[in-house]
């Protein structure tokens, strides 16, 4: 890894050299604030160091032959890595799902066995247990019991399933904030609505951009937004971010970016809810991917409920056979969900959620479950 220091005025000069010296997918490591110059104190200037890294490319070849068998290489490694990691993920979700099983088993071992097979079931799709008892006590309460071989099971369960879906889809106008955890998709989902409101519905669209640390998520939103046509400004700073929305004053819809935050850290999360505050979003959507643990997204929206988001984006549906968080969303975080995304197609892979929809898909996902274990 290359590791580098720059002495500058500001942030904005920091980001020219970095990206000049490193490339676009340099990432900063940190930022303070040092003086030099002048005599014992007096008359000495205010710079900014900023430290920023990048991972060293051990083979540098100049054939383009070999360059593109590198590039072929590359892409089989990435396939077998992400089908590893998917893999290994399956693995812990099967592991965590049996050990679910296990202890609601020993808790219910005089339970009816319709009850057993359908808290398998929703077990299995990661829902959270104090949903399992509501609806299963829906069920005792409403229908008695309900027979999985029965044609009509799969309304009932979606008739059940219907009121814990929450969802909304509003004509969205004004300034809209994505905000999230890292790596669940949010500049994507970003382009993917840009690009939707843009060409499918006629609006006039701008894109705001808060993402200054990953300078590849920067030039990748940027790619997409030539595409499209639609007009993308970079703000690094809150007094920045003012000045270009007001710039941008005239368009239907303006979509801010932000850096993706840990729920765990701290700071971070004080950082965009500070910006969040400055900026006055009409909307925020929280992103979160649908490949988290029901545990996961209960952190996730504990500690983004300071930011408090309007509508909840759930991301990823493509790489996950867990549906759960179609329920534990709305438990978990109070708010509707307003999109799913279901794969990495700029702008087809996004649906606008529909709690009926939604419910008939768990309904059916659950039956299939049932029927073949």
């Amino acid at each position: 890894m290359i590791v580098k220091k720059y002495l500058v005025k500001d942030i904005k000069e920091a980001l020219e050299k970095i990206k000049i010296e490193l490339g676009k997918d340099a990432v900063i490591l940190g930022t303070r604030k040092i003086k030099k110059g002048g005599f014992l104190g007096i008359g000495a200037k205010t710079f900014l160091e900023v430290t920023a890294a990048v991972e060293e490319n051990e083979v540098k070849q100049n054939n383009e032959m070999k360059t593109q068998q590198i590039y072929q290489l590359q892409e089989i490694l990435s396939k077998n890595s992400q089908k590893r990691s998917t893999d290994e993920l399956n693995e812990i979700k099967k592991m965590m799902y049996e050990l679910k099983t296990m202890v609601s088993m020993q808790k219910s071992d005089n339970e009816p066995e319709w009850i057993r097979d359908l808290r398998k079931a929703l077990n299995f799709h990661d829902v959270n247990q104090e949903i399992i008892e509501k609806v299963i006590e829906y069920i005792r309460i409403k229908y008695g019991k309900i027979d999985f071989e029965d044609e009509n099971t799969r309304f009932v369960l979606s008739e059940i399933f219907l009121p814990f879906i929450k969802t909304d889809n509003p004509d969205i106008t004004g300034k809209v904030m994505f905000v999230g955890p890292t790596g669940v998709g949010k500049t994507t989902t970003l382009a993917k609505l840009a690009a939707k409101m843009s060409i499918n519905e006629h609006k006039k669209v701008g894109i705001l951009t808060l993402d200054t640390y990953r300078i590849a998520a920067t030039e990748q939103l940027k790619t997409y937004a030539t595409l499209m046509d639609i007009p993308m400004r970079v703000a690094y700073t809150p007094k920045e971010a003012k000045i270009e929305l007001e710039a941008m004053a005239d368009f239907e819809v303006v979509f801010i970016d932000t850096a993706g935050r840990s729920q765990k850290n701290e700071l971070q999360m004080n950082e965009i809810k500070a910006m969040a505050e400055i900026i006055s979003p009409d909307y925020k959507f929280l992103v979160v991917g649908m490949q988290y643990r029901s545990s996961d997204l209960e952190l996730i929206s504990k500690k983004f409920n300071d930011v408090s988001p309007t509508h909840i984006i759930l991301t990823k549906m493509d790489e996950t056979s867990s549906l759960g968080h179609f329920l534990n969303a709305g438990h978990f975080i109070n708010k509707p969900i307003i999109y799913i995304t279901n794969g990495q197609r700029v702008p087809d892979d996004i649906i606008e959620a529909s709690n009926k929809e939604l419910s008939i898909i768990l309904a059916r996902e659950v039956l299939n479950y049932v029927k073949s274990s």
